[in-house]
């Protein structure tokens, strides 16, 4: 046998001993879709209350100050707004209380005008807004009650 010839038989014999591409695993496994990390919420801290805001509790589920603004004001006299909302669907009544506070922290004697009653419909936001009846007042105190109180 000529040389070519003896090369192809054994290149033959090489080839049909390799193993089958079909038969073999593949060399990766199958691409699978990406995966999206589940990201919780951290839970967010409660916030600070107001030391100015005093609810009273049979109140604390439905009445909620949301949000407290004051500035001095015209010649100094402190202006307050404090808007309120109605957390439940329900008609609520209650009353509320500005005490003035000098600038230690102490109530002024005899300044406000006592408990004002106040109704907020259900789910329904409301401001209060007031001013200091003394440039002393430099700061203040906001108490809720139920009507029924």
């Amino acid at each position: 046998m000529k040389t070519p010839a003896r090369f192809l038989v054994v290149l033959l014999a090489v080839a049909g001993c390799a193993p089958n591409v079909h038969d073999s695993q593949p060399l990766s496994p199958p691409a699978q879709p990406p995966v999206t990390p589940v990201v919780k919420p951290l839970p967010q801290p409660a916030p600070t209350p107001d030391k100015r805001v005093v609810i009273d509790a049979s109140l604390e589920r439905a009445v909620q100050v949301v949000k407290i603004k004051s500035e001095p004001g015209a010649e100094g006299f402190l202006r307050i707004q404090v808007d309120v909302i109605n957390q439940s669907d329900a008609p609520r009544q209650f009353s509320y209380c500005i005490e003035w506070l000098d600038g230690a922290g102490a109530v002024l004697p005899q300044v406000g005008n006592g408990f004002l009653s106040w109704m907020l419909r259900g789910r329904e936001t409301s401001s209060i807004a007031a001013t200091a009846p003394t440039a002393v007042a430099k700061d203040f105190r906001i108490t809720f009650i139920s009507a029924a109180n």
